[in-house]
C-alpha cells in the first residue's frame, strides 16, 4: 500500500490542527467556568511563584477566598489540557509551515513540533509538583522546580506560538504575491 499523497497529508493535518485548536479553545472556555472563581492567570502565578513566602501567601489567599478546591481540581484537569495544547501546537507548527511551500519552513515545523514535546514533559512534572505543593508542605524544592519547569515550559510554546505565526506570515505574504501577477 502506498503512502498517501502529499495533498492528502497536508489536508490530514490540516483537519486535525483545527480539530485540536477548537478542542483546546473549548477546553479553556469551560475550565474557566468550571473552576470559577479561580483564574487561570493565579494558576500561572503559582506556577512562578519561586519562593516558599509567595507560594504559601497564594495558597493562603485560595483557602481564604474559596479557590483552593478548585486550584485542587485544576491540577487534575490540566493533562488533558497539557494534551490538547501540545498537539494544537504540534499540528500547528507542522501544517502551517508545510502550507508555505517553503523547505527550511518545513522542516523547522517538523522541528517545533517535535520541540514542543520538550514542553509537555515540563508540564507534566510541574503539574505533579503543584499538586504536592497544594497537598502537603511547601517546600522551596518544589517551588523552585515549579518556576524553572513553567520558565522552560513558556519560553518553548512562546517561540512554538511565533514559529507558527512567522510561518502564516510567510504564507500570507506569498499568497499575495501570486496574486498580484
Amino acid at each position: 500500500m502506498e503512502p498517501p499523497s502529499w495533498p492528502a497529508r497536508l489536508n490530514r493535518l490540516r483537519q486535525l490542527f483545527w480539530l485540536f485548536f477548537l478542542l483546546t479553545i473549548a477546553y479553556m472556555i469551560w475550565a474557566r467556568n468550571y473552576l470559577h472563581p479561580l483564574t487561570s492567570g493565579e494558576i500561572v502565578q503559582l506556577e512562578i511563584a519561586k519562593t516558599v513566602d509567595k507560594a504559601s501567601a497564594i495558597i493562603d489567599d485560595w483557602k481564604n477566598s474559596g479557590k483552593y478546591e478548585p486550584g485542587v481540581k485544576s491540577t487534575s484537569l490540566a493533562y488533558l489540557f497539557i494534551v490538547l495544547y501540545t498537539l494544537a501546537i504540534a499540528l500547528g507548527c507542522r501544517f502551517v509551515s508545510a502550507c508555505t511551500g517553503n523547505e527550511i519552513l518545513t522542516r523547522g515545523g517538523r522541528g517545533f513540533g517535535w520541540l514542543i514535546f520538550a514542553a509537555t514533559i515540563c508540564d507534566v512534572i510541574e503539574n505533579i509538583v503543584i499538586s504536592r505543593t497544594l497537598s502537603g508542605p511547601v517546600s522551596q524544592v518544589n517551588v523552585s522546580l515549579a518556576y524553572n519547569l513553567a520558565r522552560v515550559k513558556f519560553s518553548i510554546v512562546i517561540v512554538c506560538i511565533l514559529f507558527i505565526l512567522a510561518s502564516a506570515l510567510f504564507w500570507l505574504i506569498g499568497r499575495l504575491s501570486r496574486d498580484e501577477k
